[in-house]
This record gives structure tokens, C-alpha cells and sequence, in this order.
């Protein structure tokens, strides 16, 4: 159940949104921006009264103003910045941009070939969201791909094309997008990768709030990269505790020396950001022992025939 809701009086909005199959959070709506729907989902912008803008896809939250950074900025550049030198990236989803915005912060970041199956989204971040990632779109740098993530995946591997970094926003598995979390399309990701210190990077669900979608996604990228490491931190918008799995070949960031991060940052021009240093490198790695746990435990595997998905 995910809707806008009025309470206490006409005049209050509130959109309220489960997170677990118990639970949820809830925000206050000033006004509805811009609504749509598009082939593929609902469309929502809102004005909120706490967090600024947000953008809703059925009902969901995908980003707010105040708080993408949480979720966008250790995606982007916890990585690349243990990564020597990444210069081509591949972004599949991530419609509004605030991904591909900080990825493009990079110097050394020639090409970024951007996969998005809604145009809608797109459009409508470019013009209510432009300073969060709508101008990334304008980069001589991005090459925009309106087509669905699995297709494009299979026509690069058969075309033979490689990267340093690629980088999967999705929403949750469930609905078109499940296809995009099977076995099946983890070993086509693998054969995408340029080398050894090449990397494939998703979220990886809450364990807090969705246990077993987690532990299902682990274990089927264990089941086809050789190293998966899994990465946390707090992320408001999204209802708490989060997690992504950075798979490679033999990649990790976890290894890389934390005392480096200053000056690879100052290198960079990496200016203002609010969650990486030096001093909080190490706690992206510092999963909870009672979800550490869950990994070891024997568990079933996402297929095309099966992905077996129940968002809990």
C-alpha cells in the first residue's frame, strides 16, 4: 500500500509508503508538482515540507533533495575512488540523473553509456530536477540509451564491448525489472567487465527491512563473480540501513588503504562531499555480525526460470 494520504484536516498531505511488510514512513506533501503516467509506470513530483523535492515511481520514493546524497554518493565514489583509473562506465536505470552526475565528476571518465527504459523519467528530472542530475544528460561524455537494461547488456556482450565500472540503479526486483536480477543476467554483467579491477556495482536491498531479498541477491552474485563485497550505510529516504554488493573479478574496495582517500580525493577535485573520508571509509565495510551472518547460510538462487523475488 503505497498512496498519498490527508489527515487531521484538508489541508495535510501525507504520503505514506511500506518499506518492510509491517512497517513504513511517511512525508509531508506541500503540492503535487507534476504527475504522469508513462507505458511503463506512475510518475510523481512533489514539493515536500521537510526534504524539498521528491520523485515517486508508483508510489515509491526515489529520491529526495535533502537526502540522494546518502544513497548516491558512496555508490558513485566509494569505487571509482579505489578504483587506479576508470574511464568507461555503463549506468543502467537511474532515470533522474543523480548518479551518473557524480560518476561524471571523475576527470578520468571518457565515455558513460547511460541505458534507461522510461524517457519519462528522464524528461521529467530534467525539468524539476535539473541541479540534482538532469544536466548530467547534457555531458558530451553520456551516450543515452532508451531501451530496457537486459537487451542492451546482450548486445553489448555480443559486440564485444567492455568497461571499467558499471553501475545498476534499478527499483526493486519485482515487476519488468526482475530480469535484471537473475543469474543469468550477473554472468553477461561479468563478461562486461574490462579486467581484474573492473567492477560491477547495484544495490543490494536493506537487510534491516528486506532480509531475505538481500540475502537472495548475495548469494546470486557469489554464484557468478568471484568476489562480492557487500557495502552499508544509512539511507533516510529509503527507511534506514542500506546496502550494495560491489562484484568483480578481484576488485575490492574494502582492501584499499584508507589513509589514501584525501589525497585521491584532492587529486580528483572531489569537492564538498558529505559521507567519505578517510574516517568513515572503513564503516562502509562494517556490515552488522547478525547480517554477516545470513550470508553463510546456504540460500536459494535467482534464475530466469525462478528469481523467486518476495521483497521481504
Amino acid at each position: 500500500m503505497r498512496k498519498f494520504i490527508r489527515l487531521f484536516s484538508k489541508k495535510r498531505t501525507m504520503h505514506f509508503e511500506h518499506t518492510s511488510s509491517g512497517g513504513g514512513w511517511f512525508f509531508d506533501v506541500e503540492k503535487k508538482l507534476q504527475s504522469a503516467k508513462t507505458q511503463w509506470q506512475k510518475i510523481d513530483v512533489v514539493k515536500t515540507k521537510e526534504f524539498g523535492k521528491a520523485l515517486l515511481l508508483d508510489g515509491i520514493t526515489q529520491l529526495t533533495e535533502a537526502q540522494e546524497y546518502q544513497y548516491h554518493e558512496p555508490m558513485a565514489h566509494v569505487p571509482l575512488l579505489a578504483h587506479k583509473n576508470p574511464k568507461k562506465a555503463l549506468v543502467i536505470g537511474g532515470g533522474d540523473g543523480a548518479l551518473a552526475q557524480e560518476i561524471l565528476r571523475h576527470p578520468s571518465i571518457e565515455s558513460l553509456d547511460f541505458v534507461e527504459l522510461d524517457e519519462g523519467v528522464i524528461n521529467f528530472c530534467k525539468k524539476h530536477l535539473p541541479d540534482l542530475g538532469g544536466d548530467a544528460f547534457n555531458d558530451e561524455r553520456v551516450k543515452l540509451h532508451i531501451q530496457d537494461g537486459r537487451a542492451f547488456v546482450e548486445n553489448a556482450e555480443k559486440e564485444g564491448k567492455t568497461y571499467d565500472a558499471i553501475f545498476m540503479d534499478m527499483t526493486d526486483p519485482e515487476g519488468p525489472c526482475i530480469a535484471l536480477y537473475t543469474k543469468e543476467f550477473f554472468e553477461i554483467v561479468s563478461n562486461l567487465l574490462k579486467d581484474d579491477e573492473a567492477f560491477f556495482i547495484m544495490h543490494a536491498e536493506s537487510p534491516d527491512l528486506r532480509l531475505k531479498t538481500f540475502q537472495r541477491i548475495m548469494h546470486t552474485l557469489k554464484a557468478v563473480f568471484p568476489s562480492v563485497q557487500e557495502m552499508v550505510s544509512h539511507v533516510r529516504m529509503y527507511g534506514g540501513m542500506w546496502t550494495w554488493a560491489i562484484a568483480s573479478k578481484g576488485f575490492n574496495p574494502k582492501k584499499f588503504d584508507a589513509k589514501k582517500i584525501p589525497a585521491v580525493i584532492e587529486k580528483r577535485g572531489l569537492k564538498n562531499l558529505k559521507i567519505i573520508s578517510s574516517e568513515t571509509w572503513e564503516s562502509f565495510f562494517r556490515l552488522w555480525p547478525v547480517y554477516k551472518a545470513v550470508l553463510d547460510e546456504e540460500g536459494e538462487i535467482a534464475t530466469d526460470a525462478n528469481p523467486g523475488y518476495a521483497m521481504e
